[in-house]
């Protein structure tokens, strides 16, 4: 049985123990609601006088964020302001924060995809999570940590989300009720729903009234349509099958074969994302390189680049038809600047006549072949996969067979 007294007055002691200001995650997810939920009560039943530190809720919008979920946490985040600075912290409504970080242009989702040719992430090239996620967040924890000394991060971690996660969280545990964070100097992770099960949380959700005056039984909602299942239990046996363990994230995610999310939202009434998921799945597909032309009489094991200066293109068109036709943002204004001036920047380089073949002399004497529709060397690029070009030299460029108009990648072999 859910403990809750128990959640609160933990809560109560943590926040009392020490000046340290929280920081807060929240995605606008079943877990990190909870998570804040509890916060709010546990600090509102305390004397106005004993909250006297700071209270920042972050959310991380990636920019790609599904365009369904981005709505519903952006209503929530005004919500959380409003009841955080006018009630909970109405005493000293400067105390309470609320921030929305995003990547710098720099890292965004398109301008490495379509501006620099990154391929769609995958499993073992997971370039996106690091640039979108990680690093906004945790240069605001770094801001509050160098403004304050430390800072005490919260999350709506649970051990029950896998079994990876329970580990992790069982070999922090043994610093106590927080831990270190293991990169971020001064900051410490505390994690007050760890051990709630999935049903647990829902049960929670749909009793506690929000304090924030948000309906939880729309964020329930969310979770049914996504799930693909046509109801959803009233949980209080942890034994009862729940549907709230579907998960949401970036709409153009390509590291899973199957956004099954967003197939069933459309399955379930949001048609409009028809789109948004062909796109996805098309991205997945240019991406695999099984599906890349490989010639015949290849001496050694051909490797695979960027997106062709050709590919890249053909994204941003389809992607900019999307965006006229569904009238959402999908790229900034900011962002397409940004990826036209790495596109002509790149077409400085550009091969008029289509794919070649260009023979490079690397600085330790190897070769290296590459089939591309643009100059490496001309374009700028000083690294093709983990094969340095600075010191390359250009022996020759060739044409090459047709064959090569059906590929998407860069490919290139060092001989």
């Amino acid at each position: 049985m859910l403990d809750y007294p128990a959640i609160l007055s933990e809560i109560q002691e943590v926040y009392l123990a020490d000046s340290a200001p929280w920081v807060i995650g929240f995605s606008g997810g079943k877990d990190s609601t909870a998570a804040l939920q509890m916060v709010f009560y546990a600090l509102a039943s305390l004397p106005p006088e004993k909250l006297s530190k700071e209270i920042h809720v972050v959310s991380s919008d990636t920019l790609v964020e599904n365009p369904a979920v981005v709505k519903r946490v952006d209503e929530q985040l005004g919500e959380i302001a409003d009841a955080g600075k006018h009630q909970l912290f109405a005493h000293k409504p400067d105390l309470f924060n609320v921030a929305k970080v995003t990547p710098k242009l720099e890292d965004t989702f398109w301008v490495n995809l379509i501006g620099k040719g990154y391929p769609s992430p995958n499993r073992w090239f997971r370039w996106c999570t690091d640039r979108l996620k990680i690093k906004p967040t945790s240069e605001y924890v770094l801001k509050t940590v160098n403004h304050s000394g430390e800072a005490i991060v919260v999350l709506g971690t649970r051990r029950a989300e896998s079994s990876s996660r329970a580990a992790t969280m069982d070999n922090h545990a043994k610093g106590g009720r927080l831990h270190r964070h293991a990169t971020l100097l001064g900051a410490s992770i505390y994690a007050p729903i760890a051990d709630l099960s999935n049903d647990e949380v829902w049960a929670y959700l749909l009793q506690a009234p929000n304090p924030w005056r948000s309906d939880n039984r729309r964020l329930l909602s969310l979770y049914v349509n996504a799930s693909g299942m046509g109801e959803c239990p009233f949980v209080i046996e942890t034994g009862t099958q729940s549907c709230g363990r579907s998960r949401f994230g970036c709409w153009v995610c390509t590291v899973v074969d199957r956004d099954k999310s967003m197939e069933n939202l459309i399955h379930n009434g949001e048609e409009w994302m028809e789109q948004l998921l062909s796109f996805r799945n098309w991205l997945h597909e240019i991406r695999q390189e099984t599906a890349q032309h490989v010639p015949k009489g290849v001496d050694s094991s051909p490797k695979f680049g960027p997106f062709l200066l050709a590919t890249r293109r053909r994204i941003l068109d389809r992607l900019l038809g999307m965006q006229e036709d569904l009238d959402v943002e999908l790229i900034s204004p900011a962002e397409l600047d940004f990826v036209y001036d790495l596109l002509q920047r790149e077409a400085a380089g550009e091969v008029k006549q289509g794919p070649r073949e260009f023979l490079l002399k690397l600085g330790d004497e190897r070769r290296l072949k590459v089939i591309s529709d643009f100059e490496l060397l001309a374009a700028g690029r000083r690294r093709l996969g983990p094969t340095h070009l600075t010191h390359a030299e250009l022996l020759r460029t060739r044409r090459v067979s047709s064959d090569y108009a059906r590929s998407t990648r860069v490919l290139y072999y060092v001989q």
